[in-house]
């Protein structure tokens, strides 16, 4: 990504096209952006589809040790680039949207499809053809540390589609679709692991090469903790529902969990008596009953958010309201031991 983006925090580094631009303007200026942006220069030209331009072209990376992260949402154009042996990165792509895209690698073109994730290598000469644009976002992996050689590069180019492949959804696409989170510059080298992790879990199943636990453990770690976060209201969510969402043994989980602070049931109930307890201190829960208060928070009743409550208060129900202060300092380290 670029030294010129109009927004820099840390290594997060954003661009878009200058308000107020001629339609003239507007696309000279993505384009001279977009040819020295990239690692392998581009050249762009306007599409003879593309009439009118519904939206304005965006551009957001993120740049750590061995791996880099980038969303691009590009304006109606064709796009082509020279091969670039130097080049010595794994490229995944997530195609989030691209209609009437088609993407042509080593000479062969074809329609990519909307939601589509598949490898390129850029370091072959390419181009593609995008009429109506496309918003597309990509991990990109030093190969080396994933020890993946060229004949075994060759086998993920020919792969088609990606985006029905189990660890693809499970962790691939919900990666792509969260990692713009305030502070994110801060936990480069943390995002580094989860990323290498998760690839090399993903090329393991997809060249049938065994993987060890270790190398797994971070990017299986941060998944279930994001599933977690979205399910604990469930009051069906338990060690076995997360290790049947998984596909993994309950002794395989723990063991992913071994070192964690809270360990996975613990997690669960830290995570709902965290939100009982933020629902305990607005003011309008005196209008809830304890009963509703509970089962929005995955509690199967009012007696279980009481033992929660009281287990990481030290205090029941109703004092949580005669002492305000000593809840929230509670709250906040509640918050911080759930963060993932």
């Amino acid at each position: 990504m670029p030294q010129s983006a109009i927004e820099t925090s840390g290594q997060l580094r954003r661009y878009a096209v200058p308000e107020g631009l001629s339609p003239e303007q507007w696309f000279e200026h993505w384009r001279t952006w977009y040819g020295s942006a990239v690692e392998t220069p581009m050249r762009l030209e306007k599409s003879a589809h593309a009439v009118a331009v519904p939206f304005t072209p965006s551009a957001i990376s993120l740049a750590g040790p061995g791996f880099s992260l980038i969303e691009i949402v590009n304006a109606p154009a064709l796009g082509s680039w020279a091969p670039n042996p130097d080049t010595k990165d794994l490229r995944l792509v997530y195609f989030r949207k691209a209609q009437a895209l088609t993407l042509a690698l080593n000479g062969v073109p074809e329609p990519v499809s909307p939601g589509s994730v598949r490898f390129i290598d850029t370091s072959l000469g390419g181009s593609f053809d995008a009429p109506e644009g496309f918003h597309a976002l990509q991990i990109n992996i030093d190969r080396s540390s994933l020890d993946v050689s060229e004949a075994a590069l060759r086998s993920l180019l020919r792969l088609p589609d990606l985006a029905k492949h189990p660890i693809v959804g499970t962790f691939v696409i919900p990666a792509l679709l969260s990692w713009k989170r305030p502070g994110i510059s801060r936990e480069a080298s943390g995002t580094a692991d989860i990323l290498r992790s998760m690839m090399a879990t993903l090329v393991g199943s997809l060249l049938e090469t065994p993987v060890d636990d270790e190398a797994k453990k971070p990017a299986l770690n941060r998944a279930v903790k994001k599933y977690l976060e979205a399910s604990y209201d469930n009051p069906d969510l338990d060690v076995a529902k997360v290790a049947e969402r998984f596909n993994l043994s309950r002794r395989s989980l723990f063991y992913f969990f071994e070192n964690e602070e809270l360990r996975l049931g613990e997690r669960i109930r830290a995570l709902r008596t965290r939100k009982a307890m933020e629902l305990l201190l607005q003011a309008e829960a005196q209008r809830t009953t304890y009963s509703e208060i509970a089962t929005s928070c995955g509690f199967t009743n009012v007696q279980g958010m009481r033992r929660a409550v009281k287990e990481f208060t030290g205090m029941n129900l109703r004092e949580v309201h005669q002492s305000e202060t000593v809840v929230r300092v509670a709250l906040q380290q509640l918050r911080e031991s759930l963060i993932p």
